[in-house]
């Protein structure tokens, strides 16, 4: 029996020396008072030594504990399920306060300890995370017997980590807060708060520098936590953009688009997402294909290759982002409709846009992508034997994501080709006076021929002029672009010889 009870005192022994491990210790002044929170409302408060220390619950979930005589005490605060045990040490001046304080923060050598009074005063710049974190794990054990005036002035090799963060992550970061461009940030320290400044293209921008700054446990974003000893003030801001948005037609043979692909590969232009120019425009799609190069050098190369019939359908300029609204670009005209709402009435008269009609919405997802919904319509009137209209029309819709200065490609077009024993080309377009010389001419073969719409998306003011293609063939495109066909084919007719006329 008495081998039994040995082993339970060895057990009781062991258990209540985890316990005391486990044990949160707390420091109280002789006569003095500190809150500790327990993490959850207390149900019982029980004290070993009740002449040494006294607690009570108080507000939420704060115990207060009152030192009463010198020496030590373990307090258990319960509640259900729940426990949380301290061990209490009351000090009887505050010397014991300061010595003690000192081994604690002996890994922080940043910290300046000395004695004012009945207090034990902290100063200094804490430069390390880790020292941040210990001196915050000390000071609770202390209560009101310390008064903390240290600071967190975050070391170089922080502040340049973080810069490589948000260089990373597209982002430029200066020294000189006078000439911040768009995209370009700048970073300042301020005792213990970190101002960014500097301004960027879009929201997108704005969330992920709060993303990037989330990952540093160093600092507050809200100010709100005390845990982390910098709060965070942002002086970014989105900038108005003004985006332009050009559209170019370009008439292409189905015999020379093998040669235009090679071309542009032989010259390095990027061709992303596998596109083909020989096969990719056979019947309608409603794809987009990102060409790694601007308009101006596209075009200079398909003139190379053969292909020299361009025009420029127009250009849309609206702010980045600015609503959820289409901007609208229309070259054509305005058909008058009647329309009637019931027997015996005149009737009203509603307009009907035909022409070229291109829509856009959307704007940058960074300082130098788009992300845009086009919309692209081709329609003209044709008059029926009522003496009434049918608006017949070709459509493309699609959403690219590109980058600035680059040119996309538009499929869906194939259908605007059609062959005729008159003349022939592109219906719809080739009734659209602007337009019609690059998309009719008089021959039975044009279905020969495909249709391929460039746009060309770009911050306005950034765009460079078109230039035209180096050889004296197709220098004068432009020039030509704004002759009818009936003055084009006259001209050509003069400069044939009599022999070529007569037959």
């Amino acid at each position: 029996m008495s081998k039994k009870i040995f082993v339970l005192l060895a057990l009781a022994g062991a258990l209540f020396s985890l316990k005391a491990d486990e044990s949160e210790k707390i420091s109280v002044p002789l006569k003095g008072i500190v809150i500790v929170t327990p993490g959850f409302r207390a149900a019982d408060v029980s004290i070993t030594d009740k002449s040494i220390i006294a607690a009570e619950p108080i507000v939420n979930d704060q115990i207060r504990i009152t030192g009463l005589a010198v020496g030590k005490s373990d307090l258990h605060v319960t509640s259900g399920s729940v426990s949380k045990l301290y061990t209490v040490t009351v000090i009887d001046n505050v010397r014991e306060v300061f010595n003690s304080l000192r081994k604690d923060l002996d890994s922080v050598p940043e910290v300046e300890i000395s004695i004012n009074g009945n207090k034990v005063v902290l100063k200094g710049e804490i430069s390390s995370v880790d020292g941040w974190e210990t001196l915050l794990k000390v000071l609770p054990a202390y209560g009101a017997n310390v008064t903390n005036l240290t600071v967190f002035r975050p070391a170089p090799e922080i502040m340049l980590s973080l810069k490589k963060l948000f260089e990373k992550s597209g982002f430029k970061v200066v020294s000189d807060v006078t000439d911040l461009s768009p995209g370009s940030l700048s970073l300042q320290s301020e005792r213990n708060t970190l101002i960014l400044r500097g301004s960027v293209y879009c929201q997108e921008d704005l969330d992920t520098i709060n993303q990037l700054l989330s990952t540093q446990d160093w600092i507050s974003l809200d100010g709100k936590d005390k845990s982390k000893p910098v709060r965070f003030i942002s002086k970014v801001s989105v900038k108005p953009t003004l985006l332009d948005v050009g559209a170019v037609f370009v008439g292409v043979k189905q015999a020379d688009t093998s040669a235009v692909g090679a071309n542009l590969a032989k010259n390095g232009v990027r061709i992303a997402q596998g596109f083909n120019f020989s096969t990719i425009f056979r019947g309608s799609t409603n794809q987009s294909y990102n060409l790694g190069a601007d308009m101006s050098t596209l075009l200079n190369l398909m003139a190379e290759s053969g292909c020299r019939r361009f025009h420029r359908a127009g250009h849309l300029s609206f702010m980045s982002n600015s609503s959820n609204e289409f901007k609208v670009l229309h070259e054509g005209g305005t058909l008058k409709v009647r329309v009637y709402g019931g027997s015996g009435g005149t009737g009203t008269l509603n307009d009907v846009p035909y022409g070229f009609i291109m829509r856009v919405r959307g704007g940058l997802i960074g300082s130098d992508r788009v992300k845009l919904d086009i919309q692209i319509e081709i329609s003209t009137p044709s008059l029926q034997e009522n003496n009434d209209y049918d608006l017949k029309q070709s459509k493309v819709s699609t959403t690219i994501v590109a980058k600035l200065g680059e040119t996309v490609a538009l499929g869906g077009m194939r259908d605007m080709i059609e062959e005729s024993s008159g003349p022939s080309g592109i219906p719809f377009l080739r009734k659209i006076p602007v337009l019609s010389w690059v998309c009719a001419e008089k021959t039975d073969a044009f279905n020969d021929s495909q249709v391929l719409l460039l746009i060309y998306p770009q911050v306005a003011g950034r765009t460079p002029p078109l230039k035209m293609p180096p050889s004296a063939e197709t220098a004068n495109t432009l020039e030509e672009s704004g002759k009818s066909n009936e003055q084009r084919t006259k001209e050509a007719d003069e400069k044939k010889s009599f022999w070529q006329r007569l037959f």
